[in-house]
């Protein structure tokens, strides 16, 4: 009896650390075929952050090569009511650009757990989203999320597919949505916007809390280097 109380509250403890799940959560270095669809409401989301240049221009690729996508991109972070981050972005393709978008991409996610798809219903209050879009889409049925290695590490990089219906000159994508269990972020992630060329943009990315341990350590080297100054000018001043 005792064993099995022991069992019941571990799994207690991993589906509380587990953000909700829809029907395809999206494990590293794995693909779907459907990508889910969330609301703001409905996951009982309240709003972190916005980009602070929101609409940002899409860059141009590296390397000297000519820019064949123009357009601007928005983020936003939300979380639910037991702190998991939700990150929110959403593309638009200028009528100058001379491409379609076949696929969006955005890291890092590797030591996280990630749910991934699209909004539906009410948008962003901040930064200007735009109603309606291209949603991910492939040909035949086949990926249309998937987490690959396309950085570092395992599944670092979570795609959305624009393959049957392309995300053409003029046109925006829906807002897209990567669910995670992470519960801090920062603005060091990559968002790719892809066709023959690449278009690379400073994103926000989920990072891990540090442990407690380890903000003590840090904390007791800082109060070190504090009673080391303190004795070294009182040693000055004798």
């Amino acid at each position: 009896m005792k064993r099995f109380l022991l069992v019941s509250l571990a799994l207690l403890g991993v589906m509380a650390a587990t953000p909700s799940a829809h029907a395809n959560a999206l494990a590293p270095g794995g693909s779907n075929t459907v990508a889910d669809t969330f609301s703001i409401a409905g996951n009982g989301l309240t709003l972190v952050d916005t980009w602070a240049a929101s609409p940002a221009a899409l860059s141009a690729p590296g390397g000297g090569v000519t820019q064949t996508i123009f357009g601007t991109y928005q983020e936003w972070v939300y979380k639910d009511a037991s702190g998991n981050l939700y990150f929110l972005e959403q593309v638009a393709n200028s009528a100058l650009s001379t491409a379609s978008v076949a696929r969006i991409t955005a890291s890092s996610y590797g030591s996280f757990t990630t749910d991934v798809g699209y909004l539906t219903g009410a948008l962003p209050s901040t930064g200007g989203a735009v109603s309606g879009g291209i949603t991910p889409n492939a040909i035949g049925g086949g990926v249309v999320i998937d987490r690959s290695d396309e950085g570092s590490g395992v599944g670092q990089t979570v795609g959305f597919y624009f393959g049957a219906t392309k995300i053409i000159k003029g046109s925006n994508s829906v807002v897209l949505v990567i669910q995670t269990n992470a519960k801090a972020y920062d603005r060091l992630g990559t968002l790719s916007v892809i066709d023959g060329t690449t278009s690379s943009n400073l994103t926000f990315e989920p990072t891990v809390v540090p442990e407690p341990s380890t903000m003590a350590i840090a904390g007791l080297g800082a109060l070190g280097m504090i009673g080391y100054g303190l004795r070294r000018r009182k040693a000055l001043g004798a």
